[in-house]
């Protein structure tokens, strides 16, 4: 499985998500880029939506799963104000929330061949602080 992170991002905090996605991003290719869970999904994206209320006026989580090209292209918002004032393993906490939102998504689309318990499991062991939050 491969990861690719980005991000709709508010100019405020882009700095602060780089390091963070950065760091999990890393974390997940190095640890998980052999690992296979189904057939159907070969490489999540992961692109976030933190923006602070007047640019996130209209705009809408996207949740897309491209079962030809084995792709998940999920946009999901993550509170701006929660990231903004957040520290940094607030913040990590965050994105992991929002990926593991991701992944429960895709699976719940995909069913089998997608083996989404198994990758929740793999990334919380990956960051056991998340376990401590319930996420």
């Amino acid at each position: 499985m491969r990861f690719f992170f980005s991000g709709e991002l508010d100019s405020q905090i882009a700095n602060a998500y780089r390091s963070t996605r950065e760091q999990i991003e890393t974390t997940l290719n190095d640890a998980l880029t052999s690992a296979e869970y189904g057939a159907a999904i070969e490489q999540i994206g992961i692109i976030p939506i933190i923006l602070s209320a007047k640019f996130a006026v209209g705009r809408k989580e996207r949740r897309l799963v491209k079962r030809a090209e084995k792709v998940a292209d999920y946009r999901l918002f993550i509170d701006f104000d929660s990231f903004a004032n957040g520290s940094e393993e607030e913040r990590k906490l965050l994105l992991i929330e929002n990926l593991l939102n991701a992944v429960t998504d895709i699976e719940r689309k995909l069913k089998s061949p997608f083996n989404g318990a198994r990758l929740r499991q793999d990334i919380l062991a990956l960051f056991p602080e998340a376990k401590v939050h319930d996420l």
